[in-house]
């Protein structure tokens, strides 16, 4: 009869135990990533978008709790200085420079007598109330009628000149044209949809019709105002940049393929531009010779560019303390310390931001404390970030496909362009300013969904800038749009600049 041996006496070779236990390890491993990934996704899926660090979650570290504690104290300790006064809680009045239409209420003749004495009664005050009210829009169509004059022998005639109009004979006024960019590209509102409110109006607009007014709206206006505005744009010291996908459908019923808006800005001059690839083209042929400051993300694709133009690559804090964070809320204590640094670098701008407003300091002034300070506090901190990071990797805890491993690898790849924010007092440690520029595009693609075509693309991109750029100083796109389309045909292309959304905008304040 056969006996079953026990489990302990059976003899395994060790070539073949080595084997089990190397692929132990990689399951393990594999099992670690796949966990990441998954949390990855359900946390992108269902959680905050916020990357502050709730202090309830510090609690979950014991070993540094202590420390938590007092960098979150230190967060929310407000500045020194005056009190703001605190706002009213009453109902807020109607902006002073909305028109009113004056309704006057009046108490008829017959009830003007006293019911208790008999006695007529005297006006002695009013009482205002101000209640507001939505004038619905309405279509109008203005027709322009005129006089002829002609001389008793018929030697000349003479007609008033039409008010400008974005083309000869065009069947439509200036205010169209920005209505429709705003609404698309402003407000984001997909043709079909602008489409079906006109006719609500009781008038047909196809969407081919608008498409066209758009595209007369790149070709006269968008694309000559558009070219100066680059030009000034690489006229600067540094320039931020990103970029997301979009969705382009082919021609001829091939399906779709992505193509990508990029956005390159500085300060508030904001720029957008379509490629169909991701390639390293697009930022080449935009920047073309440009030299300067190029704060960006770890795409690679910047790299062809920053190495030809002999660029200084600055990087991005906030980026790096998002895969800090990651780990972190995967429960990786040891990321905890790393995190907090990378706070104190953020804390100690917002301080010197604070300490600008608070002592009204001039540009130039407060550049010059910034770079005091950071060369002093911020390069200490930079300095603790490095150690941590070389601590880090030298545990063997850590993995390279974990999300702490991506954390620091990123931290390691970028630590020259991440010197770089620190040392420079005019940029600033992270690139969400890009990145929220970019959000106007983000938000208006869950709306059209994709663009019709590749020449949809560029005309939206030059569009969206246009729009984004008056967004950004404050003003008004439609009133914009309005008077450079009545401007564009009278002004010469030596002095385009003036038809620029910055130039509007400093003849508004002036």
């Amino acid at each position: 009869m056969a006996t079953t041996e026990d489990a302990s006496t059976i003899s395994i070779p060790v070539a073949e135990y080595e084997k089990l236990l190397a692929s132990i390890t990689n399951l393990k491993r594999d099992n670690l990533k796949l966990s990441d990934e998954l949390a990855a996704l359900i946390k992108k899926l269902f959680g905050k978008s916020s990357e502050r660090l709730d202090p309830d979650q510090l609690a979950l570290f014991a070993g540094a709790l202590d420390a938590a504690k007092e960098e979150v104290e230190k967060t929310k300790a407000k500045p020194r200085g005056k009190r703001s006064p605190r706002k009213g809680h009453g109902r807020p009045h109607f902006p002073e420079h909305l028109p009113r239409e004056v309704i006057e209420l009046d108490v008829p003749e017959s009830e003007r007598s006293c019911s208790d004495c008999g006695q007529e009664m005297t006006s002695f005050g009013e009482e205002v109330t101000e209640r507001g009210h939505i004038v619905p829009a309405k279509l109008i169509v203005k027709r322009y009628v005129r006089k002829k004059y002609s001389c008793c022998n018929a030697c000349s005639v003479k007609t008033p000149t039409l008010p400008g109009s974005l083309l000869d004979k065009g069947k439509y006024e200036p205010s169209v044209y920005a209505y429709l960019a705003t609404a698309k590209y402003g407000d984001h509102i997909p043709l079909h949809r602008l489409s079906g409110i006109f006719k609500r109006h009781g008038m047909k607009l196809p969407t081919s019709t608008m498409w066209d007014l758009l595209s007369q709206l790149d070709g006269v206006v968008a694309q000559p105002i558009l070219d100066q505005m680059r030009s000034e744009l690489l006229t600067s010291r540094y320039i931020n940049a990103d970029e997301t996908p979009v969705t382009v459908r082919l021609e001829q019923g091939r399906g779709s393929r992505k193509g990508y808006i990029w956005t390159y800005l500085w300060k508030k001059k904001v720029l957008f531009d379509f490629t169909m690839t991701r390639q390293r083209d697009g930022p080449r042929t935009f920047l073309g010779a440009w030299k300067g400051t190029f704060q960006i993300d770890g795409f690679s694709g910047y790299d062809e560019v920053s190495r030809t133009n002999k660029l200084v690559r600055a990087g991005c804090w906030s980026h790096a303390r998002r895969k800090v964070l990651q780990a972190v809320e995967r429960g990786n204590k040891a990321a905890l310390p790393l995190l907090l640094l990378i706070n104190r670098l953020f804390r100690i701008d917002r301080a010197l931001r604070a300490r600008r407003d608070r002592l009204e300091l001039t540009e130039s002034a407060y550049l010059e404390l910034r770079s005091a300070v950071r060369s002093r506090r911020s390069q200490h901190v930079l300095n603790q970030i490095q150690e941590s990071v070389n601590e880090l990797w030298n545990q063997r805890s850590t993995l390279p496909k974990s999300a702490l491993g991506k954390a620091l690898t990123y931290l390691e790849n970028q630590r020259e362009p991440l010197a770089v924010c620190v040392a420079d007092a005019e940029l600033e440690l992270h690139n969400k300013d890009a990145e929220r520029a970019l959000r106007h595009v983000v938000i208006g693609r869950k709306n059209w969904m994709v663009f019709g075509s590749q020449r949809g693309g560029e005309v939206g991109a030059r569009l969206f800038s246009l729009i984004a750029s008056c967004k950004a100083l404050g003003i008004n796109p439609e009133a914009y749009l309005v008077d450079v389309i009545k401007a564009i045909d009278t002004t010469p292309a030596s002095q385009i600049a003036s038809l620029t959304p910055w130039a509007w905008a400093e003849r508004q304040e002036s």
